[in-house]
């Protein structure tokens, strides 16, 4: 016999290695006997409208899981650092705390520096009115009420939205300043990258370099860089948001007499924001400063034909429009 049969069944003579083997775990042996297990308990059928009793417990399991789900986590949040400093370049932070989703933070007399999630950083002017919104569910999202915050983001673009009275602004991967005045009207900054700022279906694509001020309950202001001469930006105001029939010919006037090549994001965003002669004035200035490519034509932008302005954005040398249109379009 070998010690194969030995380890199967005890027969034959076992190895001096087993025997070794065995003689070491003899103490570890366990001596209790196997204890008893229930008997199995035979299953019962279901009754008639078994199924139906099982399928409405599953439903309601399934209502409170998803309620539970949607309900913000108040233990959610994230970290908000108070800052003491008369600057930004000496300010030191003093005190650590957490932001809440649904909850409001005003800055009153401090500065504070919110974390982002792990996306990127905003910083908190005194007198700003804050709140988070959403820690990244859907998006990470804040909602400015009153006051300036400069955000640093390096997440992939449209992952970062902040609300405000009188706009969305999307992150698209950059850096920026936002502001809200006490009447809900505001400012937008873009040191780098780029901002889609939206309302009501209306998009302002403002670059590095550019501004675009809000008024509640109308459209975004057409960007405009802010090196563009003080007359063109105050007209550049006038048709935006409004004025007498007079006051907004002598500011279309100044307006094509003040574009330079530049300020051709300005006249193509105003394209689809005027009509009739304001259009037509427009479009031939636009034209001069950067020819439009040949699938444009003038009757077609008149018209507001889309697929044309989007061409003749990609003529502007600032990127694909389909790209940005992407990232917005869900805001």
């Amino acid at each position: 016999m070998s010690s194969g049969d030995y380890l199967w069944d005890g027969s034959g003579e076992p190895d001096a290695d087993v025997q070794r083997l065995e003689t070491v775990l003899r103490s570890l042996r366990h001596a209790r006997p196997a204890p008893e297990l229930p008997a199995p308990v035979r299953r019962r059928a279901l009754r008639p409208g078994g199924w139906w009793s099982l399928a409405a417990a599953a439903a309601l399991v399934l209502a409170v899981a998803t309620i539970w789900m949607r309900t913000p986590d108040r233990r959610e949040g994230w970290r908000l650092s108070w800052l003491e400093g008369t600057s930004w370049s000496d300010a030191r932070v003093v005190r650590e705390d957490r932001l809440g989703v649904g909850e409001w933070v005003e800055t009153r007399a401090d500065r504070a520096r919110l974390a982002v999630g792990d996306i990127g950083e905003v910083e908190l002017e005194p007198s700003t009115r804050i709140a988070l919104v959403d820690v990244g569910r859907k998006a990470h999202r804040l909602s400015l009420a009153r006051g300036v915050m400069h955000a640093i983001i390096w997440a992939p673009p449209g992952q970062f939205v902040v609300d405000t009275p009188s706009a969305i602004a999307i992150d698209l991967g950059c850096r920026y300043t936002l502001e809200v005045k006490d009447d809900g009207s505001g400012v937008l900054r873009v040191e780098a990258g780029w901002v889609g700022f939206e309302h009501a279906g209306v998009r302002s694509l403002v670059p590095a370099g550019a501004v675009s001020d809000t008024r509640p309950g109308k459209a975004p202001g057409a960007p405009h860089f802010e090196d563009a001469s003080a007359a063109f930006s105050e007209a550049l105001d006038v048709i935006d948001f409004g004025g007498s029939a007079d006051a907004r010919r002598v500011a279309l006037d100044t307006l094509v007499t003040e574009a330079r090549a530049r300020d051709a994001i300005s006249l193509w965003h105003l394209l689809s924001r005027v009509d009739g002669e304001e259009r037509a004035r427009i479009h031939d200035r636009l034209a001069s400063l950067v020819p439009p490519p040949a699938t444009v034509s003038r009757e077609g932008v008149l018209r507001g034909d889309r697929a044309m302005l989007d061409a003749w954005w990609d003529a502007l040398g600032l990127g694909s429009s389909e790209a940005w249109r992407t990232w917005t379009a869900p805001w």
